[in-house]
């Protein structure tokens, strides 16, 4: 029987030739491959990249499951795999409070893809609920055209938080941001410490800021420095900071500008 241990030796990691289907990380640094027979049933799995354990796992617990089976696949899937298995219980009471879990997504993207959606995973968005597959533009589409917004409504809407619920707190940052939203403010109507408060709660919502440690450092004027510890290359910053000016202009004020500086 294979450990969770056994992943750490480089199991499943190799490319694979002539997948049915393969996709890339955000970061391009991880491929995954499937290889499906003419039953829609995964016959080969496999990754490419820096040895990742829990990738290689996935690898082992998806191979001979059906395409639906595959869809619905949650963390559970984990458990029961590893349920006797301690050192697995003992690297997965950390995972249990990220929102991002990276061979879930890759997994349905490269089921998107094959499934022959009009679908590219750079343009996905950030995942949220990694149980059911939504991202960030499902919840982002369901706060802009509900007047009412409410956790069951949104979990009726787009199944987030209807599995291990580990993505409902962020949700819930979510419904707030939309609330302190809706009236338009102004950064020259409220004194600046105010500012300063509304500013860093709206990046305490932002996903990326507490794995990137991100901090308001100044705000001069209409422009807001931000602050971060994360080792991440210059492509990946400019389009984090595209992102970060988009989120925090639509829940602040369209005139103030936000900027990147690491720490």
């Amino acid at each position: 029987m294979i450990k969770f241990k056994d992943y750490f030796n480089g199991l499943y990691c190799q490319p694979l030739e002539y997948p049915s289907v393969k996709v890339q990380s955000r970061h391009k640094n991880t491929t995954l491959f499937l290889k499906f027979n003419s039953q829609d049933i995964l016959t080969e799995a496999s990754y490419q990249g820096e040895i990742n354990p829990w990738l290689g796992s996935l690898c082992g617990i998806i191979l001979k499951k059906n395409l639906n089976e595959l869809i619905s696949l949650t963390c559970y899937e984990w458990k029961e795999a590893f349920k006797d298995d301690q050192y697995f219980w003992d690297l997965y009471q950390g995972l249990e409070d990220q929102i991002f879990f990276t061979p879930l997504e890759l997994l349905h993207a490269a089921l998107d893809i094959y499934r022959g959606r009009d679908y590219q995973y750079e343009d996905a968005g950030m995942l949220v609920c990694r149980c059911f597959g939504v991202r960030e533009r499902d919840v982002l589409a369901y706060l802009q055209s509900t007047p009412d917004p409410s956790v069951s409504s949104l979990s009726e809407t787009t199944k987030a938080a209807m599995g291990c619920r580990s993505c409902l707190p962020q949700l819930k940052r979510w419904l707030q941001l939309k609330t302190l939203s809706s009236a338009q403010h102004y950064f020259k109507e409220k004194p600046r410490a105010q500012w300063l408060l509304e500013i860093d709660y709206f990046l305490s919502c932002y996903p990326l800021a507490s794995d990137w440690k991100m901090e308001v450092k100044s705000f001069q004027g209409d422009q807001v420095v931000i602050s971060f510890d994360k080792d991440i290359s210059q492509i990946e910053l400019e389009k984090t900071g595209e992102e970060l000016q988009d989120f925090l202009s639509r829940g602040l004020d369209p005139d103030l500008n936000f900027f990147l500086a690491r720490s």
